[in-house]
């Protein structure tokens, strides 16, 4: 060997460089195994989205909307003709009417689907809904020949797939009752609809406020939202699920959320959701009705997805946490690792993410963890005592590692501070670098020297 390419080997400056250069090439497993993350996220999407087909998509249910068509006479000339007379023309419109007062209670069962090796939750919602509908008034000043058809009259129910009801929707009011079914009228700016006849009520015309009540039975995959459409909305949700996000436009009043599932209260008013009372379907028609939607999302808190993901974002760290130990074992034990040896150890941090998630998607994020953990450091530190050719000398690195893989579950788990504890690991790992190396004269510093002492070996691949 050549005494300059000796010298390289020994340099301290090649050695930093080396490691950086390695930490950049084992960037491409790790980008692999990130690669593989999101593969996997997709299936768990495709087997998600073929559970929500067979059991119910994510749920935004509203309350009644009642529909009064009504005619009319107006008077219009032929613009064309000079003193041409008026001539009289019928017209239909139609008039929709929010309830004044809307309450809807019950409860969201919910449980776990699976597909392939994917779980899913999935609920099943029982509501009672009850409020009371304004009377019904129109001008007949403005409405020349004012006729209410409250034969043809309905009631539209909101509700984004219908599909998944799992029991006929039976409206009392009165002392009589109708069913919903689907199709027939439309209300503009509403989605899907579900219509019943209002004569079926017996009520006649509407000129006093009148209660209605309904039960609802409905399959639903992840969210379930509601629309305030009474003047004054309350909702109330209880569900067995341990982990739900509110979202939406409202965020629950009082809310309770503990191992046993949650809680929540709603109280909106018409004030805040951006449409009206009543409407017609002449005039303007109410805008992103959707928007105003608020509810609960069944979600587990951080997926094995999502989990492993975040994980392989600290692959670098990890890495180079790692190899900070090997390079202070060289620098203060005067040993000489070879290249190879640095690059099965990076491997071995890498294989770690892959057990992460081939075991997370069978026993959980967290069992699968800890399995992983445990057989990377003892690959790790098992192969360390070889080529240290001393387990004395692999002990500490074994100390090092696990402490490192606890840490990075913490950091993981804390999901609102993952970031302060990451920023803070890196902090701790530099400031004692920088404390074990201060006495180092690095312009005098050789890998590889030998020195009396029997525990200092050369090593070579």
């Amino acid at each position: 060997m050549t005494p300059g390419l000796k010298a390289l080997q020994g340099s301290v400056t090649a050695k930093v460089v080396f490691i950086g250069v390695l930490i950049l090439i084992l960037l491409i497993p790790l980008g692999m195994i990130e690669g593989l993350v999101n593969e996997r996220q997709y299936l768990y999407g495709t087997a998600r989205d073929d559970i929500a087909r067979a059991w119910g998509q994510a749920q935004t249910v509203g309350g009644p909307i009642l529909i009064v068509p009504f005619t009319y006479t107006r008077y219009i000339a032929d613009e064309a003709i000079v003193n041409a007379e008026r001539r009289a023309i019928t017209v239909k419109d139609e008039l929709y009417v929010l309830p004044q007062v809307l309450e809807i209670r019950g409860t969201a069962d919910a449980e776990e689907r699976r597909r392939g090796i994917y779980k899913v939750p999935v609920y099943t919602t029982r509501l009672t809904a009850t409020g009371v509908f304004p009377p019904v008034t129109l001008d007949g000043s403005e409405y020349p020949d004012l006729a209410v058809l409250w034969e043809q009259a309905a009631i539209a129910l909101p509700i984004t797939d219908a599909r998944y009801v799992r029991e006929p929707i039976v409206l009392a009011s009165g002392n009589g009752t109708t069913s919903f079914e689907a199709g027939g009228a439309r209300v503009p700016g509403f989605g899907p609809l579900l219509v019943a006849p209002y004569a079926a009520l017996g009520l006649g015309p509407l000129t006093a406020a009148q209660a209605f009540s309904f039960e609802l039975a409905l399959g639903g995959t992840g969210a379930l939202k509601f629309l305030p459409l009474g003047d004054e909305t309350r909702v109330a949700v209880t569900s067995d699920w341990p982990s739900p996000s509110f979202v939406g436009a409202f965020l629950p009043g009082e809310r309770t959320v503990d191992a046993n599932g949650f809680t929540a209260e709603w109280r909106v008013l018409d004030l805040g959701r951006g449409y009206p009372s009543s409407w017609k379907r002449t005039g303007v028609a109410p805008a992103d009705v959707e928007l105003s939607a608020f509810g609960a999302e069944l979600i587990t808190p951080v997926g094995i997805h999502e989990a492993a993901m975040r994980a392989t974002k600290y692959g670098v760290l990890i890495l180079g946490f790692t190899f900070v130990a090997y390079f202070l074992f060289e620098l203060f034990a005067a040993l000489r690792l070879h290249a190879l040896q640095y690059l099965l150890i990076g491997l071995a941090n890498c294989v770690f993410y892959l057990l992460l998630l081939a075991l997370a998607e069978h026993i959980g994020f967290a069992p699968a963890y800890v399995a992983s953990a445990v057989a990377a450091t003892a690959l790790i530190t098992s192969y360390s005592g070889a080529v240290l050719r001393s387990v004395r000398r692999a002990a500490p690195i074994g100390a090092a590692v696990t402490p490192l893989y606890g840490y990075l579950y913490v950091t993981l788990k804390a999901e609102d501070y993952a970031l302060l504890f990451g920023a803070l690991g890196v902090f701790a790992v530099l400031a004692a670098f920088m404390y074990l190396t201060r006495h180092v004269d690095w312009f005098d510093v050789t890998f590889g020297r030998k020195t009396d002492d029997d525990a200092r070996v050369q090593l070579h691949a």
